[in-house]
């Protein structure tokens, strides 16, 4: 019930921003509370959802607002005219040659710009140089919405909103972002090829160039636009400092006697451009929060169950063939109704962050150009006198083999793009024999057990007693003393483990005497545990601790008669499983005393064979710190059968581990 209503009001709100009638940013933390109450989160909570919502993507909001401070400087000094004149100059009686140049200043200056006022500023200046060139007004209006989302693919300000609310590296995006730029700069290319080869002979639309007054900017200048990337992707500087870098350098270069009034005037002038972006992310901050809250977690769960999404053919049906669904503020658009969609994938772990990143990057391809709710194009349209739905008519089919290309490539290529085995759960559960070499003990260890003791008088006194009481009926008993999940079971000689441990406690009646069974599998998976103690009269003698392991025999011998496929596995082949198990990593996380996650994992076992070891200390789980998640909320995640991908520490050395197959019988 609950996930029709979170359904039915996602519908609702759906329907208000496809019609129009109801902007985004006004319609995202509406759906969030509403959502929230349709899910069951306690009304005393929605306080707490719209404030902490709110900030939830501050770093964010910073980069926005000073991205649109390094725009306003770059257009207000004449450096975005300039580096266009230059390509025009260039250019000169060769619309082709001059369209591809005005294509890759537009795409690097909306590396850093962004909003409409980006797109209005750049587009004044750009727009009217293409059409008195001859440029087809249809093919100026295209190419410019083709090359602006081709630089916004690098926008960092963009990538902010990624790594906060993703939770993703931008390491992590590098590969795949250039992958993507490659595919979309192919596409502008063949689009522009076919273009002009269509339209020879044609009568362009002109526009009246108005007289200006070019104020000269030093050659130094152009360099400003290329700054903030430098000190982001190279010096791995955060986007905000790098953008106010290149907008002191900005006005330092060009006007630096009126450095000061330039920076406060863009900085004003910036926050008016990217208001509407900030309040609509605020709301999306908010959908955030909402869904974090167990209710609605839990109310989701049915939607995304399943793993359906996992198979590399539906990721690509959905985010590529499909890709046309974000248009129209769409379900598939992440800046509309679409994030509703993309955070439940999220907090349910259905897919690896990065992964959802990448299909979020791969629709935005054709949203960025195609869509004709967005403002940008609406000017565009406007400023040129080209119809609207032409322009999604011409270039749909050119960004939607682009949304295809992108999503295969992940499909086909994760590990490689982002070190991650994507698509790996949904293949069938691993066969040991075959994927986890490692996983069963060898022949000859079959029905041998290993008993071991704790060190002490008394627990050896009890391990002796152990192996001589259980021996017999087919099993082979051994003394050894080991740890069995320091190595997998390739070589172990024993297909399970007993560990005897004594303990006594001195109390006022006398002396407690524990001794403890511990059976675990070859590769030191506990199976179950057994504790019998007596009260004796001091000092404690072998005979109390023989008498007490003897009845600790007879407890794990009723549990094998209770489990006989089990135990009978767990003697022969070395691990106490059972056909119709739920399929597992093997593996478990808890909270240790110094305050860390730590993993113990089962030797041989998916989890181990991807590289996690016991003892492991967990940084961050699918991209995002334990800490923030919860210890209960990430210690349940090992039992979810899901591919996590996990940063840890060992040994004060960083690793990651990205888990495939799960195990079953």
């Amino acid at each position: 019930m609950p996930a029709a209503l979170i359904l039915l009001v996602f519908a609702f709100f759906a329907v208000l921003m496809y019609r129009r009638w109801m902007p985004a940013l006004v319609a995202v933390p509406a759906m969030a509370i509403l959502m929230s109450l349709a899910a069951g989160v306690p009304f005393s909570k929605l306080g707490g959802i719209v404030s902490g919502g709110a900030v939830q993507l501050a770093p964010f909001y910073v980069a926005v607002i000073f991205g649109a401070l390094l725009g306003r400087v770059t257009i207000e000094t004449g450096i975005a005219r300039a580096i266009v004149n230059l390509a025009a100059e260039y250019g000169g009686e060769q619309p082709f040659a001059l369209s591809l140049g005005l294509c890759a200043i537009v795409a690097l200056l909306f590396t850093s710009l962004s909003g409409l006022g980006g797109i209005i500023m750049v587009g004044t200046i750009v727009l009217p140089i293409m059409m008195t060139a001859g440029v087809p007004r249809t093919i100026a209006a295209t190419l410019f919405l083709m090359s602006f989302a081709f630089g916004y693919i690098f926008n960092i300000a963009n990538w902010t909103f990624y790594t906060t609310y993703f939770g993703v590296s931008r390491e992590q995006l590098f590969t795949y972002a250039v992958v993507l730029a490659v595919l979309d700069a192919l596409a502008l290319l063949i689009y522009a090829a076919v273009s002009f080869r269509r339209h020879r002979g044609y009568a362009t639309w002109a526009v009246r160039a108005e007289p200006e007054t070019r104020a000269r900017v030093p050659a130094i200048a152009f360099f400003t636009p290329l700054l903030p990337l430098l000190l982001y992707y190279v010096f791995k500087m955060e986007a905000a400092p790098a953008f106010l870098v290149a907008a002191v350098f900005g006005v330092l270069v060009t006007r630096p006697s009126q450095a000061v009034q330039r920076l406060v005037a863009a900085a004003i002038r910036g926050v008016e451009d990217v208001a509407a972006a900030v309040l609509l992310f605020m709301g999306i901050g908010m959908l955030l929060v909402a869904t974090r809250e167990p209710q609605f977690s839990a109310a989701l769960q049915p939607l995304v169950a399943g793993g359906w999404l996992r198979n590399p053919i539906a990721y690509v049906v959905l985010f590529g063939v499909a890709s046309p669904l974000v248009l129209y503020r769409g379900p598939l658009n992440p800046f509309g109704v679409g994030i509703a969609i993309f955070t439940a994938l999220l907090t349910a772990h259905v897919l690896p962050p990065v992964v959802l990143v990448a299909a979020i990057m791969a629709v935005v391809q054709v949203q960025n150009v195609c869509d004709p709710t967005n403002t940008a194009n609406v000017w565009i349209a406007n400023f040129t006198g080209v119809p609207i739905d032409v322009i999604t008519k011409r270039t749909l089919p050119y960004q939607t083999a682009v949304a295809i290309a992108a999503t295969l490539a992940v499909a086909v290529a994760s590990p490689a793009l982002f070190g991650v085995h994507a698509f790996a759960g949904l293949a069938a559960p691993a066969r040991a024999g075959e994927l986890l070499p490692g996983f069963y003990a060898p022949p000859a260890a079959r029905n041998h057990v290993a008993v071991d003791d704790d060190g002490t008088a008394l627990g050896r006194a009890a391990a002796d007693a152990v192996a001589a009481a259980f021996s017999g009926g087919g099993i082979q008993t051994m003394r050894l003393h080991g740890d069995p999940n320091a190595s997998d079971c390739t070589q172990k000689p024993y297909a399970a483990y007993v560990g005897v441990a004594a303990s006594t406690f001195t109390l006022t009646e006398g002396v407690d005497v524990d001794v403890g069974l511990r059976l675990q599998d070859c590769g030191g998976w506990i199976v179950n545990e057994w504790h019998d103690h007596e009260i004796v009269a001091p000092p404690a003698g072998e005979g109390e601790a023989r008498v007490l392991a003897l009845q600790g025999v007879t407890r794990l011998q009723a549990w094998a008669q209770s489990q006989p496929i089990r135990s009978r596995n767990l003697f022969a082949l070395g691990a106490a499983v059972r056909p119709g198990d739920t399929p597992s990593y093997f593996y478990a996380l808890f909270r240790s005393p110094d305050g860390n996650l730590r993993a113990y994992v089962r030797a041989g076992g998916p989890a181990y064979v991807a590289g996690m070891r016991s003892n492991d200390t967990i940084e961050t789980i699918d991209g995002q710190a334990w800490w923030l998640l919860g210890t209960y909320q990430s210690e349940r995640l090992a039992y979810d059968v899901k591919p996590h991908a996990f940063a840890i520490l060992r040994g004060g050395r960083p690793l990651e581990v990205q888990l495939a197959q799960p195990f079953a019988l």
